[in-house]
Formats: structure tokens, C-alpha cells, sequence
């Protein structure tokens, strides 16, 4: 017998389709396997050809495992000479065996086409099934009620009935945790704790179709028996009963031996089928309802609608198909429009502030806001956009909302609504437009969502304090927006908020911006003088704040197919309108801040380290004729302060009335590059214009920068770890306007 391991995981699909075959084709009246005339075995009268080729089951179940019904072995001489024309059944102890197969657990070593329940101990059957009874001398498949030793009236070709082999159902409907397939046929199957006893019916039936019919329930814990003799309530299927104790068990086998002993006369025969029937009844346990139950078992069916009340995809009936499908309604996520990645920039005037953020679920925004604390009397609708270009997994719902109405230097509080989610309460303070004061603000580049987590938290407490009018983040975001598919971008927004619902986050884009056309980038932030979404003819814009003029600009035109042209024009005018002598009066501070650096004393290749700087041969003497003061750029992630330097040439060795811009970079905020460690070191030859220089692989830092008035900026470098301030300048200028004019 096979062992239960040998099983492949499914049986219940295995047992399902080999019965579904069997039951196709006995109804259909054509089988499977052609009949072997030249082999038929006449016995009583009874020819027998139409039945189950065992090598063609066992060819059919290789497909699904090893082969789990044994090869029949060759016809063996009927050792009985005084067998009837009759098909009687063997006498007990009878040990010749008629093409019967013993069952494994009797011990027996001869085996045969027959299975012999080991239950019974019965040490032979015939090959046409019949009962273990043996005062049951005989039965005509033709269902003719032939006398002891008669012969049936007319000599037909009767197919025979069904019989399934009940080790092969032993093995396909046992459990994996119940023993070996041998355990389950000496003692009866053991299916959820409760045992399955297959015995074979000897009754004759045409009802193939009836006798399939109920073989395998594999949702029922219940023993099934197959009834001995054909019976008017079962019609010759396999009945659904508990099995008998093993007391009943003995008593019924003394029964039938003494039934064996009797005589062979058709009133003891009927006699004895009657007695069988009684005690077969009596055999029933009197807590079946208690293993059973009462209730009729539900077979799983796509049209029963109970099967799926409360099931992931409920089932919905079935609807006229020409006006809609009766498919199951697919779940669909609860809407979740809760803010989130709340942050704020300047807008077009000292008088506006924007406010964006994102949703998981479209709905519809709006921002209330008034003057602090705790004033929301006046409220403004969102725009709206379906962000899902390099954002395929991030959260693709982001509103972008712009409060106007401000007063300069006046502390708001607001707070952001989409449908009925309402987020916290933020402050921020309008933008003051005065000249009178020294606004201070927070400057870094290259800062990535884990990278930047030293920076980050220091950058926290320092938002908290109130003395920062803005924050410059001088491009590389994330590392990046659009990684995984914008989770990046959204988990990066979210660690920034607690700064950027304070402090106006502006920012420019770098070379980890570029993905996507830059959208990622253009969508989250909306900068002044800008659409939104931003595009990439147009990744520039300016500001004044206190005595200094601002200047935006994108290095990265000179890396993909971004119009430089129109970026240069664009900063031509600008500068030109700052250099008027009304506004380099107001505001005689000019401080441009973008990615890529000019110069830089690193050794990895950037563009900065070249003697062909592109963006040096960009910009560098448009900055220097229209007297740009201040430089701020990153990406290199380092930090380092240089010399008043022009075309290579250092310009001055202090900050005092420079001639030449200063460049300062700081790109050391804490990238996600080589597992967080920003490697991009500083070993070679430190040049004539680098005034100071500082690289440590996990040192991050960021810098801070105070207008201090007309004449004196200040800058200095701060170190994430323990807030050292580990580089400091104060840069005086008395005579600002173009350089080389002088």
C-alpha cells in the first residue's frame, strides 16, 4: 500500500476528478478502456467485461503522483471444484484465492483483483463483490432471482456494476496526520477525528450515476460505509454512517459465521441478508447527531449566496447579463483623505503663503487660517492634481492651496481640511517685507530620507525655536522623489513636515531630480513667479527678504534638455532690475543659491572638479559682472568655504570688501548614498581659493545664514551630531554692485 506521504497536497481535487471521469463515463455508456472480449470470465452464467481496468486507473493517476492502484495479477486457479455455476461466495478459511486481492493488514501473502476488508477478517471475495454473507449463495446482475444451484433464465451481457476499489479510496480520502494508509485499512479510516469505514456492496445496480453520487463529501467528518446487499433506502450507494464499536464489531463477525454455517437454501439466505440488515441498523451510534449534527452540510456553490454573506468578495446574484453582470463586487479600500506631507512656501508677495499636501483618497480641499492663536475665520479652496507621473506608488492626490491676505510679519495659525478630515493646528509667520531687520535662515543640500536623519532632528528643534524666517534646501532630495515609486518622495515629505508647516521650505533642484522630467520635484514644491505643477522652463524664481535679494536658479540645464537660454535670459534680467540703483539700495545683498559647484576641492570626478566646469562656464561670468555676492551650492557632500575666487583666480584672501564672488558649499545634510554614508571625499590638493574645507564620512551638517544688515553677512556651519558650530564667516561689503568696474 502506498504511504500517506507519497500524496501530493490536494487529494480532494485528485478524488474529485477521477470520480467526475469514472461518472462521465459510465453515464455516457462508453468506457474508457476498450473491452477485452478474449478475457472475459464466465461465472455462474455471468459474463463480466464492463469493468474498471485497474491498469488504466493507475495510468490516469501517475499524472497526479505515484501510482496508487497496484497491477492486477494473473487469473489463479479456482481450487474450489465443487464451485456452482453460481458465483458463490468463499467459504471462511477458504485459502484459495479467486482474483480477489487481501487486504495487507490480514497478512495474508496472496492478493488478488478483489479488496477484502480487513475489518471482516474474510480471507476471500469474488471478483464480481459479493457479499461477505455466505448464505448468500447468489446474485444475477441481471437482478434474476435464481434458485440454489439454478442458472438464470436468460444468458445476457450484463454490465456489471461500479465498484470502486476501497484501499485506492482509503489512500485519497485519509488525512495527512493520521497514520500510514496501512493503519488507516486495519482499523478504518480516520477523516477529523472521525473513522471512515469503506465496505463494498455486492449489490447489483444500473444506477452508476447514484452510485457516485454522495461518494466523496470531503466537507463531511462523518464514516461512510458502503452498504452490504442493495437495499430499497440506499439503492446501492454508499451510505453515510458511524462506524460500529469494536464490540459490535466482534459480534457481528460471530453472526456471520454462524449465518456461514447454516444452510444454503434461499429462505436461510433471505433470512440472514434480514438478520445482517438488522444489526447493520442496530450498529449506528446513539451519538451520531452529536458527531453530525443536525444540519444538512453546505456544499460550497458559486450560486449559493449564503457561502458568501461575509466573505472578502460577497457574492451579488445573478442579473439579466444585457444589463449587468451578477460578478462578486470587488472591496474597495474605505476613502482616506487625511492630510499629510504638509508643507509651506512664499508666494508671488509678502502677502501670501502656499500650503500643500497629500491625500490616499481624492476629495476636496481647503485650508482655514487667521491670525494666532487659534483664529480660522477666513478659508480658502485647494487646487487639485493627479500626481502619478514617477509616483506610480506614492500618494498620487496633492492640493496645493494659496492664502492671501496677509499681514507682513503677523504669526497665523491654520490648519488643513479635506472633506471631513481636518489636520492638526500649524503656525507660521507671513513674510515681513520691512528692511528694518536681520531675518536668519536654515541652508543645506543633498538631504536624504534616512541619510538625513541627524540633520533632520537637529533641523526639528531649530524650526521650533522661531528665529528662522526660511528654509533653502539647495536640491538632492530623498535620494529620491520617485524611488519606489514615489514612497521615497511621500515618506521624505513626511519627515520633513514638522519643519516645513513652520518654515517657508524653499528650495531648487539638483541632479537627483531629473528622473521623470523633473516632475516629482515640480509637483511637490511650488515656488514663487512659477505655475504649479512647475515645468521645466521655468525651474528659477527670486525674492527679497530684509536687505538681501535672492536668486534661485537650476544648474542642472547644463545636464539634460532643460533651455538654458531661456534660464540665462531670464537671470540676465533679473539681475539687471537688482542692480537698479533704487533696489541695490534696498536690498544691496545679492545671494544666488543652486546645486552644482563652480569649484570644489573634492576628487570624485564632479563637474566641479574639472577645469570645464559647465556650469561654471555657464554662469560664472554673468555672476561676476552683475556682482553676486554670495554663492550658495551643494551636491558635493562636504562642506567648504572659499576665497573671493574669479575664472580660476583667487581674488583676495579674506571677506572684507570682496571683488570676486564667495562660494560656499554645503552638501553635507546627510545624503542616502552607500548605505547612507556619503562618500565623497576631499584627499587631493586643497587649492589657492579654498579658504576651509571639512569631510567626515557620518558628520553631517547644515549651515545658517543672517543678513545682518547692508553691510555684513553672516554664515556659519553647524555639525548635526552635537550642534559645534565647526566653521564660521562674516563677510563685509561696502561697495556692492559689478565687479570689474572698480
Amino acid at each position: 500500500m502506498v504511504s500517506q506521504e507519497a500524496w501530493l497536497p490536494n487529494r480532494r481535487m485528485q478524488t474529485e476528478l477521477v470520480l467526475l471521469l469514472l461518472l462521465l463515463s459510465h453515464l455516457s455508456g462508453v468506457l474508457l478502456t476498450p473491452v477485452d472480449l478474449t478475457n472475459r470470465t464466465d461465472v455462474g452464467g455471468l459474463v463480466q467485461d464492463h469493468h474498471i481496468d485497474l491498469d488504466w486507473l493507475g495510468t490516469l493517476l501517475k499524472g497526479f503522483g505515484p501510482v496508487l492502484v497496484p497491477q492486477p495479477t494473473p487469473e489463479s486457479a479456482v481450487a474450489d471444484d465443487s464451485q456452482s455455476d453460481n458465483r458463490a461466495d468463499a467459504d471462511v478459511g477458504d485459502h484459495s484465492q479467486s482474483e480477489s486481492r487481501v487486504d495487507a493488514d490480514e497478512g495474508d501473502d496472496s492478493q488478488s483483483e478483489s479488496r477484502v476488508d480487513a475489518a471482516e477478517g474474510d480471507d476471500s471475495q469474488s471478483d464480481n463483490r459479493a457479499d461477505a454473507d455466505v448464505g448468500d449463495d447468489s446474485q444475477s446482475e441481471s437482478r434474476v432471482d435464481a434458485d440454489v444451484g439454478g442458472v438464470p433464465q436468460e444468458e445476457t451481457l450484463n454490465r456489471k456494476r461500479l465498484s470502486v476499489d476501497s484501499d485506492f479510496l482509503k489512500a485519497l480520502l485519509s488525512s495527512d496526520d493520521e497514520g500510514t494508509a496501512d493503519q488507516a485499512g486495519s482499523s478504518g479510516l480516520v477523516n477529523n477525528g472521525v473513522k471512515i469505514n469503506l465496505e463494498e456492496d455486492s449489490g447489483a445496480t444500473e444506477n452508476y450515476a447514484a452510485e457516485i453520487e454522495g461518494l466523496v463529501a470531503p466537507s463531511l467528518t462523518v464514516n461512510e460505509n458502503i452498504e452490504k446487499g442493495a437495499t430499497e433506502s440506499s439503492g446501492g450507494k454508499i451510505r453515510e454512517s458511524v462506524t460500529a464499536t469494536p464490540k459490535q464489531d466482534e459480534d457481528a463477525a460471530n453472526a456471520n459465521d454462524e449465518d456461514n454455517t447454516g444452510g444454503n437454501t434461499e429462505g436461510n439466505s433471505a433470512k440472514d441478508n434480514a438478520a445482517e440488515d438488522t444489526e447493520s441498523d442496530n450498529t449506528i451510534d446513539e451519538s451520531a447527531d452529536e458527531v453530525l449534527g443536525t444540519d444538512s452540510p453546505v456544499i460550497p456553490s458559486w450560486y449559493n449566496s449564503q457561502e458568501y454573506d461575509n466573505d472578502l468578495y460577497p457574492y451579488t446574484g445573478w442579473e439579466d447579463p444585457w444589463e449587468s453582470w451578477g460578478w462578486p463586487v470587488l472591496p474597495t479600500e474605505a476613502p482616506d483623505t487625511t492630510p499629510e506631507q504638509i508643507h509651506i512656501s512664499w508666494g508671488n508677495a509678502s502677502s501670501q503663503m502656499v500650503v500643500m499636501w497629500s491625500t490616499r483618497s481624492h476629495g476636496t480641499g481647503r485650508v482655514q487660517y487667521g491670525i494666532a492663536p487659534g483664529n480660522y475665520s477666513q478659508e480658502v479652496a485647494a487646487d487639485y492634481n493627479n500626481f502619478w507621473y514617477g509616483n506610480n506608488e506614492g500618494l498620487q492626490h496633492i492640493y496645493r492651496a494659496v492664502l492671501t491676505g496677509l499681514v507682513p510679519g503677523r504669526t497665523y495659525s491654520y490648519k488643513v481640511l479635506c472633506d471631513e478630515d481636518v489636520s492638526p493646528s500649524f503656525l507660521f509667520t507671513a513674510k515681513r517685507d520691512d528692511l528694518d531687520w536681520s531675518p536668519e535662515l536654515l541652508v543645506y543640500g543633498d538631504m536624504g530620507r534616512v541619510g538625513g536623519a541627524p540633520s533632520l532632528a537637529r533641523l526639528k528643534h531649530e524650526a521650533e525655536t522661531g528665529k528662522y524666517a526660511a528654509v533653502l534646501h539647495v536640491g538632492d532630495f530623498a535620494y529620491d522623489l520617485h524611488t519606489e515609486g514615489g514612497k521615497y518622495g511621500d515618506d521624505f515629505m513626511n519627515r520633513i513636515q514638522d519643519i516645513a508647516t513652520k518654515l517657508p521650505y524653499m528650495t531648487c533642484p539638483g541632479n537627483h531630480e531629473i528622473e521623470f522630467d523633473f516632475n516629482p520635484y515640480l509637483t511637490r514644491f511650488s515656488m514663487p513667479q512659477s505655475p504649479w505643477p512647475g515645468t521645466m522652463d521655468k525651474m528659477w524664481y527670486s525674492f527679497n527678504l530684509g536687505r538681501a535679494h535672492f536668486i534661485s536658479y537650476s544648474s542642472e540645464v547644463y545636464f539634460t534638455q532643460s533651455p538654458a537660454e531661456e534660464q540665462y535670459k531670464w537671470l540676465l534680467q533679473d539681475l539687471t532690475e537688482a542692480n537698479s540703483a533704487e533696489n541695490r539700495t534696498l536690498h544691496p545683498w545679492i545671494i544666488a543659491f543652486g546645486h552644482r559647484p563652480m569649484y570644489c576641492s573634492n576628487v570624485d570626478g564632479d563637474d566641479c572638479t574639472t577645469a570645464k566646469s559647465r556650469v561654471r562656464a555657464g554662469l560664472e561670468d554673468l555672476f561676476y559682472q552683475q556682482g553676486v555676492d554670495l554663492i550658495i551650492e551643494a551636491h558635493e557632500h562636504s562642506y567648504e568655504r572659499l576665497w573671493p575666487v574669479y575664472n580660476y583666480t583667487l581674488m583676495g584672501t579674506n571677506y572684507r570688501d570682496p571683488r570676486a564672488p564667495i562660494h560656499i558649499i554645503s552638501g553635507a545634510a546627510g545624503c542616502n548614498e552607500f548605505d547612507g554614508v556619503c562618500i565623497n571625499p576631499m584627499m587631493g590638493p586643497k587649492g589657492p581659493w579654498s579658504a576651509y574645507r571639512a569631510w567626515v564620512p557620518g558628520l553631517y551638517g547644515y549651515g545658517r545664514l543672517r543678513v545682518q544688515n547692508s553691510t555684513h553677512v553672516h554664515w556659519e556651519q553647524v555639525l548635526a551630531v552635537n550642534g559645534q558650530v565647526i566653521d564660521s564667516a562674516q563677510v563685509i561689503q561696502h561697495r556692492h554692485g559689478p565687479f570689474g568696474e572698480e
